[in-house]
């Protein structure tokens, strides 16, 4: 089962809920980064890990992209 999901769109959503624009060079959207920082700072993240998350996930999912959409 994959983790990402391609919604009507064009963006890309990760199950925890962040959505990547891959025309905008794989940045979140406001709303969905806001949400996602939100909930890891609640599980007691540092910020440091929580932006190293998001560039790891960002990665993850251009590389998903290119395997599954070519």
């Amino acid at each position: 089962m994959s983790t990402w999901y391609i919604l009507p769109n064009g963006n890309i959503k990760h199950l925890s809920g962040l959505e990547l624009q891959p025309e905008k060079d794989w940045f979140p959207t406001d709303a969905s980064m806001d949400a996602f920082a939100d909930a890891q700072r609640a599980a007691g993240k540092p910020e440091a890990e929580i932006i190293r998350m998001m560039m790891v996930l960002a990665i993850d999912c251009e590389k998903w992209a290119r395997e599954n959409l070519a």
